[in-house]
Formats: structure tokens, C-alpha cells, sequence
């Protein structure tokens, strides 16, 4: 049984594979996919995108996160405020393509996850 294969009409970082783990695996985004959609339009490298997914589970951040807030205008030290999915004012076709990335890495995660649980059945 082939492992999954992820496949995006968007190119770039979201077909980052350092030969056993992809951007889309939960393994490296931990369940971070709206993070994971909004760096990819923005066009960041995926190690940024897999630090941002790493700090957000660090933090404990609810899983529809997408960006964070680094300055606090009111004290003089670093304070990450987490920007929630749904408080996001974009425009709609940028929601839309966001959201459209987010479904293919849904898929994807239980598809692996399936592979995951017949390979573990098969003893491998």
C-alpha cells in the first residue's frame, strides 16, 4: 500500500518533503492547517511554516489559528497574541482559497491516518 500523496494546485512550500515527513502531515504541522493555508499565500519558506506550527502547539493554540500578533503596544516586552479563523476580515477569495487548502489538508491527514492504521494492522 502506497503512503498518501499530497497535492496541491499551490506549489512552493507546501510541497516541502524532507523524504519521510511532508508539510502536510500532521507530524509537522500538528493540526496547525489554517496556519499552514495562510503562510503558503503569503509565500513563506516551509521551516517557518513548520516553526509557527511548533510554537502554536507549544502555546496551546486552538487548532483554527492562523497568525499571531508579536507587539504588545502597551508594555515593552514580546507578548504573542493568537489571531483566530474566524476573526479574520479578508477578503472573500482569499477566505475561499484558504479554506479550499485547508479542506485538501483535511483529506489528506485521513487519508495518512487510514494508511497509518492498515500498515500498523499489517504489521509494518
Amino acid at each position: 500500500m502506497n503512503i498518501p500523496v499530497f497535492r496541491s494546485r499551490y506549489g512552493g512550500s507546501i510541497q516541502w518533503h524532507d523524504g519521510k515527513r511532508h508539510l502536510a502531515d500532521t507530524a509537522v504541522n500538528h493540526g496547525y492547517h489554517h496556519i499552514v493555508a495562510w503562510h503558503i499565500l503569503l509565500g513563506s519558506n516551509a521551516y517557518y511554516i513548520i516553526d509557527r506550527c511548533t510554537e502554536a502547539k507549544a502555546a496551546g493554540a486552538p487548532n483554527d489559528v492562523f497568525s499571531f500578533d508579536t507587539i504588545d503596544r502597551f508594555k515593552p516586552t514580546e507578548h504573542k497574541s493568537w489571531k483566530h479563523w474566524s476573526t479574520f476580515g479578508g477578503t472573500g477569495q482569499v477566505r475561499e482559497i484558504v479554506e479550499y487548502i485547508v479542506a485538501e489538508l483535511d483529506r489528506h491527514t485521513r487519508a495518512l491516518a487510514a494508511h497509518r492504521a492498515a500498515m500498523k494492522r499489517a504489521g509494518r
